[in-house]
């Protein structure tokens, strides 16, 4: 039987980066110089805390009197039709005044 020469191998360690992920282009409305654009809509969250009331008083008493987008579970309230309804319900103030 013949003889096989032995070599030694020589390994190397090299330490494997963790794969970052591509960043995606954003989905959200820019203007013509990249800037983000102002918003059209917002959630009832977002549009109690416009309002400065809680979620529970925009539910019982503005929600209903606003028009509003529904698709699927997600309501859309339009930034002109909270203005609308503040527009429509502003009263003059007559407290303290006899």
């Amino acid at each position: 039987m013949p003889r096989v020469a032995l070599q030694q191998l020589e390994l190397e360690v090299a330490r494997l980066e963790t794969p970052t992920p591509p960043k995606r282009e954003s989905r959200r409305r820019r203007d013509e110089d990249g800037t983000p654009a102002e918003r059209l809509a917002l959630s009832p969250d977002e549009a109690s805390a416009v309002l400065g009331v809680s979620r529970d008083y925009f539910d019982e008493h503005v929600l209903d009197e606003l028009r509003v987008v529904r698709r699927g579970r997600r309501i859309l309230v339009a930034l002109a039709e909270l203005e609308r309804w503040l527009d429509r319900s502003a009263t003059r103030a007559t407290v303290g005044r006899t």
